[in-house]
């Protein structure tokens, strides 16, 4: 009989949670982050966390989440 054991990493768990939420968020505002991608940790590197890369965007990408941010956050 074999033991069931898990190889999950909470805080990645956590990252993955967070990610695909901006992903939601964002795709509602009419941008799709294909690229988006969680980068484990860097253990040679001054990268200790987790880090959300999105992605590659392309110019009308961009001009468009610019715009829908500037409509949904009140300006400094």
């Amino acid at each position: 009989m074999y033991e069931e054991i898990s190889f999950a990493n909470s805080d990645r768990e956590a990252v993955e949670a967070a990610a695909q939420e901006l992903f939601n968020h964002v795709k509602r505002l009419g941008v799709r982050l294909d690229d988006i991608d969680v980068v484990d940790p860097c253990d040679v590197c001054r990268r200790p966390e987790y880090q959300v890369h999105l992605g590659r965007l392309t110019a009308d990408e961009v001009v468009t989440l610019n715009a829908a941010l500037c409509a949904h956050v009140p300006p400094a």
